[in-house]
């Protein structure tokens, strides 16, 4: 029970972050984990490479991680 609410927690917690994230790591983001589209066709829409899209998603993915251990800390300052 405790694992399923640290998940649900840790999922509330992406989603706030996701809706504050900058242009256009946010959009790269949602079009490649919920519309499930490859870096071409992400890169497409833009109007850049895949390479473009490739780098703009990992970095989307880097500043999650980094927010999501941020919070860990702070969880375990408390």
């Amino acid at each position: 029970m405790t694992e399923r609410f640290a998940d649900e927690e840790s999922a509330f917690l992406i989603h706030r972050f996701l809706h504050s994230m900058e242009e256009p790591y946010k959009e790269v983001l949602n079009l490649r984990v919920f519309g499930e589209l490859s870096f071409e066709k992400i890169g497409a829409i833009f109007g850049k490479s895949s390479g473009w899209a490739r780098v703009t998603y990992y970095r989307a993915k880097k500043q999650i991680i980094e927010y999501m251990e941020a919070m860990e800390n702070e969880t375990d300052q408390l």
